[in-house]
């Protein structure tokens, strides 16, 4: 992002991953700030996304536009372990591509 960012002109880059209760927001804005202080004048705008209603704000607005519901961060190792434990509590596991917010609804 940083590098992009810098390759582009933009002088200010951020995170949409703090909105998530499952990950550490300071992890989140460390990394953000060690990514632009390697290009000069860039800054890492590390606004805390789940204050005053966010993450009820971000379901609402997924809900709606029947956004794609991703049900682990996103790389090999998380599908993987959640999936083994998945399996190991008797749950469906994930199919990549098929959950939508706001579709459960429509069916309901």
């Amino acid at each position: 992002t940083a590098l992009y960012a810098a390759e582009n002109g933009f002088n200010v880059i951020s995170s949409s991953l703090g909105i998530s209760r499952w990950k550490n927001m300071q992890q989140i804005n460390d990394c953000g700030q060690r990514a632009a202080a390697h290009y000069p004048g860039m800054v890492y705008w590390d606004y805390n996304w789940r204050k005053q209603g966010g993450s009820s704000r971000m379901i609402e607005i997924s809900k709606r536009e029947q956004f794609y519901q991703q049900e682990y961060c996103g790389c090999v190792y998380s599908l993987r372990d959640s999936n083994l434990h998945r399996k190991s509590q008797g749950r469906p596991l994930i199919q990549i591509g098929k959950l939508y917010y706001g579709k459960e609804d429509d069916q309901a």
